[in-house]
């Protein structure tokens, strides 16, 4: 896998997050691109996806996400230029998502669709499983 940065691994120990979880959310998110991937979309529903976790730009809104990230000081800006903050808050939705469904293959797929019952997040949940091994399976 490709090297992540020297903030991630406190992240994930701070999320209780499996590291690998993260690398392998973050190869199948931005591949070898990392950060650099910037902002990708729009999506169908007219949000954007940011950096190397390609964070939805859904977090951001105060209207439909009792979660919202300003209300932290996180901004659309701070997920594009600071990629620890982009690592911090997709390992912080991965946390919450495990917490919520008690298994990867659902918090994968709500990760990448809002929803564990989504098939095109169950598609993804599979593909990031798959590069991890049985481990996680």
């Amino acid at each position: 896998m490709i090297a992540l940065p020297d903030c991630v691994p406190e992240i994930a120990d701070y999320y209780q997050v499996p590291i690998e979880i993260v690398a392998a959310v973050r190869l199948q998110e931005s591949g070898s691109r990392g950060q650099l991937v910037g902002r990708i979309g729009p999506n169908k529903n007219g949000t954007y996806d940011l950096g190397a976790m390609q964070v939805n730009t859904w977090w951001l809104d105060q209207e439909t996400n009792r979660n919202y990230l300003q209300q932290w000081g996180i901004t659309e800006r701070e997920l594009l230029e600071n990629e620890c903050t982009n690592f911090a808050v997709g390992t912080w939705i991965l946390y919450d998502n495990i917490t919520r469904y008690g298994e990867w293959e659902a918090a994968l797929a709500a990760y990448n669709a809002g929803s564990p019952n989504s098939p095109a997040g169950q598609q993804y949940a599979n593909e990031v499983l798959a590069t991890l091994g049985e481990q996680y399976q």
